[in-house]
């Protein structure tokens, strides 16, 4: 009976840390970056182009939306499209109140710029050392050789504690508990089993 128990409790653990992983993963899916998410990719005219966040200390991990430190962060800004590898490619970074900003607004809130230019491997990378956690939008603009221009914006935010990141931990806390309940259970079984034993043996 006691073996029993002690499976039915193992597969109870089995069953919380899947679904904790499961539920976990769901979270850093909003707040990391992968390439079939569409958050990551916004239009520009009639192409796209891909944000991508790095942050060189702490954990290697990416971002698009939702940047989780303030510090030193590299952002690249890739052509999706083709036809956006041989336009000049450039940025301006502003601090925004909200989830947007105007162009026509940006000039004082600007953080960092970079003039349009050719990249030939159609990846525009730079970095820039965030003091400020709040909500930024990068103002890009691409421009061909007959003077067309176009301009999109994709806002993001730094340092900021997103819904999805809470619940991140909440789930890892949870997860860590449980773990460590179960071995203690487990444990407590195993040693009352010996001392059972122990006690059964003659003298």
């Amino acid at each position: 009976m006691r073996g029993l128990s002690k499976r039915r409790i193992w597969a109870a653990a089995v069953a919380l840390i899947g679904a904790l992983g499961i539920a976990s993963t769901g979270a850093l899916a909003h707040g990391g970056v992968k390439l079939e998410q569409d958050e990551c990719v916004f239009k520009i005219g009639p192409s796209n182009m891909h944000f991508i966040a790095y942050q060189r200390t702490g954990e290697e991990e990416e971002f698009c939306e939702a940047v989780a430190k303030t510090g030193p962060t590299v952002i690249a800004l890739e052509a999706v499209s083709d036809e956006l590898r041989d336009m000049a490619m450039g940025v301006r970074i502003v601090k925004s109140e909200g989830d947007a900003t105007e162009a026509s607004n940006a000039a004082a809130a600007t953080v960092f710029k970079l003039e349009p230019k050719i990249y030939r491997n159609g990846i525009m990378t730079f970095e820039h050392n965030f003091k400020d956690a709040g909500h930024y939008v990068a103002i890009v603009t691409v421009r061909d050789d007959l003077g067309n221009e176009f301009v999109s914006q994709f806002p993001f935010s730094v340092g900021l504690y997103t819904f999805w990141g809470l619940i991140e931990y909440i789930l890892y806390g949870v997860g860590f508990v449980s773990l460590v309940a179960v071995m203690v259970v487990a444990l407590r079984a195993k040693s009352k089993k010996y001392k059972e034993e122990a006690a059964s043996q003659p003298a």
